[in-house]
């Protein structure tokens, strides 16, 4: 019982773990609502979890707005693309379902625009955490995210399936009860714990386009680019020679 109540016990790890969680879900909140900041919001988020997955030291808050600095411009422009390719996707895909008949082809478009849909969910797994971990170019990140998306597609289905539950989840919950509990849990951590989930699949999936040299060295605090890996020259990860985003 006295290890129980000790600060180093599996309790109070898990109780800090969580609590590290919550701010960093306030701050991944907070900093979103402009909307045109999600983008390097969501990055800033990942970075946090992956250092965390690592049991690298981590400062919660520094590290957020470390990132969400360093961030800013490619994730802003990435989360506007992606807008703009949702915006079209759910314009089509409505105009589909209130007047499929006045469209030559309904059927084929209507592939089309799923197919599209699913390498948008391909894209949007991966991308902010390549660029939380990666430096590379806007363009070079987004293909980046896509290809690996494409060749890791069991683990990346595991990831959407992660955020759609939570997702799923608050969505049964109000509406089946009006005014919910999971609401508010999601609000705390529906961000935090599906990012803090993913990043132990991505985590394995990135040490794969690293150098072993790299990912083994700790005293590294600023970041890497690699660029192309002899395991896989299709994915460009960056210049060779800067230090692993840490």
């Amino acid at each position: 019982m006295k290890d129980f109540f000790s600060f180093d016990s599996s309790f109070f790890r898990m109780l800090d773990k969580l609590g590290s969680l919550f701010i960093l879900n306030l701050l991944t909140l907070v900093c979103s609502i402009p909307i045109v900041t999600v983008g390097a919001s969501f990055t800033a988020l990942y970075y946090v979890t992956m250092k965390m997955v690592r049991d690298e030291e981590t400062y919660v808050i520094k590290d957020f707005f470390r990132s969400f600095r360093q961030n800013f411009l490619q994730g802003t422009a990435i989360w506007m693309i992606l807008l703009v390719i949702a915006s079209v996707l759910v314009y089509d895909y409505r105009l589909m379902a209130l007047n499929p008949e006045a469209i030559p082809g309904a059927k084929v478009f209507t592939i089309l625009i799923m197919a599209c849909s699913v390498f948008y969910a391909l894209e949007l797994a991966f991308v902010f955490p390549v660029l939380a971990k990666f430096y590379n170019t806007v363009r070079q990140t987004m293909k980046n995210a896509l290809f690996m998306g494409i060749r890791h597609f069991p683990k990346t289905v595991a990831i959407i399936f992660i955020d759609v539950i939570f997702l799923v989840i608050t969505i049964v919950g109000l509406y089946r009860n009006g005014r919910s509990f999971v609401a508010p849990l999601y609000v705390c951590l529906g961000f935090a714990v599906p990012a803090y989930a993913n990043s132990y699949i991505l985590v394995k999936i990135f040490d794969q386009y690293i150098p072993e040299e790299d990912v083994s060295c700790k005293e590294l605090e600023t970041g890497v680019a690699i660029e192309e890996m002899e395991t896989d020259s299709s994915i460009d990860t960056g210049e060779y020679g800067k230090e692993e985003k840490r």
